[in-house]
């Protein structure tokens, strides 16, 4: 039986997929160094100044030489703190559409609840989100809790805490970013905990900000990750 003291002196580094961020990186990645010491930056074939810049401000790099998109960046960082040892991971996005300042509470929730999954609720403030993105996620918060017979609050934010058993147990079988949506729906459909943290929606129109998500493309491909997980034998 694992202890609490265990969860209280937790292992935790930094996970953060990075693909031509140049503006925001390096934000990102001091900001993230405030609560958490070890911060691993996925550089997905980044052709701009983004790996150096993490570096810059205290990032340690995975250089990727071609974009593979960021279900193999995930992919990448859990084999890195796995080997490293560490007892979970926080993944973020380097736009700073995720605030890095709603870190601490990952990790306050994780060392209480000791849940398998945390995942940022961006749900607590809905009307911020794009309808193009708001719409699908409501859909899919619907169908992923039928699925898997737990409460879904937000099933598309990528920023969360995956503790150890999930990095060793649910391995990322996707390579964009439908890998979030499988990982949460076999980790739910095999019993493990998923709990949330109300994070803000923060979403930017000007390009020094702009999201590699696709919404159209990557909602079909996660709508047929839904399905697969539907109908498909466990993974």
């Amino acid at each position: 039986m694992i202890s609490k003291n265990h969860f209280m002196c937790a292992k935790i580094c930094v996970v953060i997929p990075a693909y031509n961020n140049e503006e925001t990186i390096e934000t990102v990645v001091s900001t993230a160094r405030m609560y958490i010491e070890s911060v691993v930056v996925i550089d997905d074939g980044s052709t701009d100044n983004t790996a150096r810049l993490a570096q810059r401000a205290g990032g340690r790099i995975i250089q990727v030489e071609t974009n593979t998109g960021k279900g193999n960046a995930l992919r990448l960082g859990f084999h890195d703190a796995l080997i490293h040892g560490y007892d979970a991971v926080i993944t973020l996005d380097a736009d700073l559409q995720h605030d890095p300042g709603d870190i601490p509470k990952f990790i306050d929730h994780y060392k209480t609840h000791h849940a398998n999954i945390i995942v940022g609720n961006r749900m607590t403030h809905r009307d911020d989100i794009p309808s193009v993105r708001r719409v699908p996620n409501m859909v899919g918060m619907y169908l992923f809790t039928l699925l898997i017979g737990q409460t879904i609050k937000d099933s598309q934010c990528g920023f969360r805490l995956y503790d150890r058993a999930i990095m060793e147990q649910i391995p990322v079988v996707r390579d964009g970013f439908d890998a979030e949506a499988d990982i949460l729906l076999r980790a739910g459909k095999r019993g493990y905990t998923i709990q949330y943290v109300p994070i803000r929606a923060v979403y930017f129109e000007n390009s020094r900000h702009r999201s590699s998500y696709r919404p159209v493309k990557d909602t079909f491909h996660i709508s047929i990750t839904f399905l697969k997980n539907l109908f498909w034998k466990e993974r």
